[in-house]
């Protein structure tokens, strides 16, 4: 729920952002326009730069500190508007409340240890920051609000409280209907490398729920929420929607002691299933696969799921685009679909096809204009739950771009639920 609400809010901001500024009111606030395929050295289309922070203005040290997932937070109370950015050896905020001159406020040291990947949940005002690493970093807890208080930045934030019911994890997902939260390819728990289902209602006392998914390691991320979709078998389970790597599942897991799968199965190309999100009506999961285009030679492909009988998914097929880098992670967001898609950076495609996999790519900005390689290094993830429609990306070696696509608004609740 709390996607589609920061969606609304935002659009009503953003038909300003979109339609009433104009190129000098760009140029007095130091935008970098996109013109003529360029926004400064960096190719685009419909995307322009409203502002760049560099690894070392986020808090690396060196440049052995490398980057990963970020996430966001708008302050409830105050609307003010956070960037939390993971680093290999910490969580950078940012304040991009202003987003031309975004404010780096300072770090959460890692619990414990150096981690290639790093991810977020957010529930209520509390941040969950977990590690792929096999020391002991277990669950951060982080207060938000602390993001309020600083006066002279950049700062070191301490933990709120600390979840050590395993040693690692490499990925979240909140579900904030319920209180639960799922730590994906768990490490040093009773969980076998699976899903660790934790309660974090109370958020600064989090514990163990349950387990699933041992049997279908290595899991690589997933989705749970509350259903409400067009299967009125399942109105109001708790389902789950999990990349798996060679398969992808769909779980029940309103019993958290004994979750059930639902459905188990592939689809044809897969080499590493990995990321995805559903569309808001519930009916399609659009899915991305990391490594079908570095052992098949693809170009970079989406795929995507009817998903109306959750007991008998329909595999719809994939959209194959023109650019030959590897997808990562995705947001859906009304009809639009925003992808990380690393060597070839943020993509922006309009998914108003679906059943029929013949997208259309509405913008792009290339955070490496020199490759579109395939390779793991470039744009991780995108987060386009911003005010005033402002996308931000995470850049593994030159961090944090914050952007203001350009392309048509005006379809963007279509497909909106409440």
């Amino acid at each position: 729920m709390q996607k589609l609400l920061i969606v609304f809010a935002a659009i009503a901001v953003g038909f300003a952002a979109a339609f009433g500024a104009s190129g000098s009111q760009a140029a007095e606030t130091g935008v970098v326009a996109c013109v003529d395929g360029m926004a400064g050295e960096y190719p685009c289309r419909n995307v322009n730069l409203l502002s760049h922070l560099t690894l070392a203005e986020l808090g690396a040290q060196d440049d052995t500190i490398k980057a990963n997932k970020h996430w966001g937070w708008i302050d409830p109370d105050t609307g003010r508007e956070y960037v939390i950015f993971g680093l290999t050896n910490a969580t950078s905020f940012v304040d991009i409340s202003d987003p031309v001159n975004p404010i780096f406020l300072g770090q959460l040291p890692s619990h414990q240890g150096i981690s290639q990947y790093r991810d977020f949940a957010v529930y209520g005002n509390y941040l969950f920051v977990v590690a792929d690493n096999p020391t002991q970093h277990g669950l951060q807890v982080f207060d938000l609000t602390d993001l309020r208080n600083v006066q002279s930045p950049p700062v070191t934030f301490s933990e709120a409280a600390h979840y050590a019911g395993f040693v690692a994890g490499h990925s979240l997902w909140m579900d904030e209907e319920t209180g639960f939260l799922y730590v994906y390819r768990t490490v040093g728990d009773s969980c076998g490398s699976g899903v660790q289902i934790v309660n974090v209602q109370n958020p600064l006392q989090p514990t163990f729920a349950g387990c699933f998914g041992a049997d279908q390691t290595p899991l690589s991320t997933g989705e749970c929420l509350v259903y409400d979709g067009p299967d009125h078998d399942y109105h109001g389970h708790e389902m789950c929607f999990v990349g798996s790597d060679d398969n992808v599942t769909i779980v029940d897991v309103t019993n958290k002691s004994l979750p059930v799968t639902v459905a188990d199965f592939d689809y044809p190309g897969i080499a590493r299933a990995h990321q995805g999100d559903l569309t808001p009506d519930l009916h399609y999961w659009l899915l991305g696969d990391m490594m079908d285009e570095h052992h098949y030679g693809y170009n970079t492909r989406t795929y995507a799921f009817d998903i109306t009988d959750l007991d008998n998914p329909v595999v719809l097929g994939h959209f194959e685009n023109t650019t030959t880098s590897i997808d990562h992670d995705i947001i859906l967001i009304g009809n639009k679909m925003y992808q990380a898609n690393w060597r070839a950076g943020l993509r922006i495609l309009d998914i108003r096809s679906l059943p029929d996999m013949t997208f259309r790519e509405l913008g792009y900005f290339d955070t490496v204009p020199d490759s579109d390689s395939v390779g793991h290094t470039g744009a991780f993830a995108p987060y386009p739950l911003w005010s005033g429609g402002v996308v931000t990306i995470s850049d593994t070696e030159t961090g944090l771009y914050v952007l203001q696509p350009t392309v048509d608004r005006m379809y963007l609740p279509v497909m909106m639920r409440m």
